[in-house]
């Protein structure tokens, strides 16, 4: 019931399937169902911000009764570093502040939201929440798929300080951790789509007599593709087994990495059939696209976790 009900009844039907509860009583088996749909079904709307905002123990932002659901300002698309900063230091004690906001956020045009902005207050971190209907932000669609939700924000805004000091900075660790594995799950099952499309295509056409897929050329690209499928997948299902902050960036950047993979290797062999506008490849792709820069480019976060090698502070993600 829940995958029939079309690109705009997602957020309805998962609801009434109960996957809030379940988030709260099995959030493995909740993300990685729910994000794998997404990633296969490509809804108009994302649940990383439920995600996220209950694994950091704040899902009463999201669920409120009477009270309008939270959004958060996630970094700029292919930055892992929050992008908004206060602009009055001097009255950040106090209950409200001013904050320059630059990021991405996903909307849903049905529900009134408030914005939650992780804001950037000298090498400090500082969580603010602000009306997301504000008359002074600025709201652009992100990527080449507006369809998507994933909208680019901007703009200053007085908002009202949640949490400062060390509370902020573990909290935003917490939803960065949760969004990575879930967006890691929804860009595997969007390489999969790909992958999966592909090898039917090699294996149906012909040519000079024989098919596709019967290639070298072809066989490697698949298989160098498949490789990549392998590691995203494993990495994303053992980030769960750690709290090592370090577990969910590597695997969003395994997954990113194999949606690349997929993506160049597969346009290539569907050649000018993935080019039109019936075929399935340009929706995967395009969704990719956004999703793979959320949060940071796979190239930003091997650079991230590279940066924790060569410090000597990377801790051990998995036992050989």
């Amino acid at each position: 019931m829940t995958a029939a009900a079309g690109p705009d009844g997602w957020p309805d039907a998962v609801a009434e399937f109960g996957w809030n509860e379940l988030l709260e009583e099995d959030a493995e088996t909740a993300v990685s169902i729910l994000s794998d749909l997404q990633g296969r079904l490509l809804p108009h709307a994302s649940f990383v911000d439920d995600v996220a905002l209950a694994a950091a123990g704040r899902s009463e932002w999201l669920r409120a009764p009477g009270a309008p659901v939270t959004r958060i300002a996630f970094p700029p698309l292919g930055s892992a570093r929050v992008g908004s900063v206060v602009e009055n230091p001097a009255t950040t004690g106090a209950d409200h502040c001013t904050v320059a906001v630059s990021g991405i956020v996903s909307l849903d045009p049905r529900a009134t939201a408030t914005l939650l902005v992780p804001a950037h207050l000298g090498d400090d971190l500082i969580i603010v929440r602000t009306p997301l209907d504000e008359q002074n932000l600025t709201f652009e669609p992100a990527g080449i798929e507006p369809e998507s939700g994933w909208t680019r924000v901007a703009g200053t805004v007085e908002g009202t300080v949640l949490s400062t000091g060390d509370e902020a900075a573990g909290l935003w660790r917490h939803i960065r951790a949760a969004a990575n594995r879930a967006l890691s799950y929804e860009l595997n099952a969007i390489a999969r789509e790909i992958l999966t499309a592909t090898v039917d295509h090699v294996r149906s056409r012909k040519q000079f007599g024989r098919e596709l897929g019967s290639f070298q050329a072809v066989k490697h690209a698949l298989a160098d593709t498949r490789v990549w499928q392998e590691c995203a997948e494993l990495a994303t299902d053992a980030a769960w087994e750690t709290s090592a902050a370090e577990a969910p960036i590597l695997a969003k950047s395994l997954s990113g990495r194999f949606f690349r993979s997929a993506a160049e290797n597969c346009q290539q062999l569907l050649g000018g059939m993935g080019f039109t506008w019936e075929h399935s490849f340009h929706r995967y792709l395009r969704r990719g696209l956004i999703l793979e820069q959320l949060l940071g480019t796979s190239a930003c976060l091997r650079t991230e976790l590279g940066a924790g090698v060569k410090r000597g502070d990377m801790p051990v993600l998995a036992s050989l």
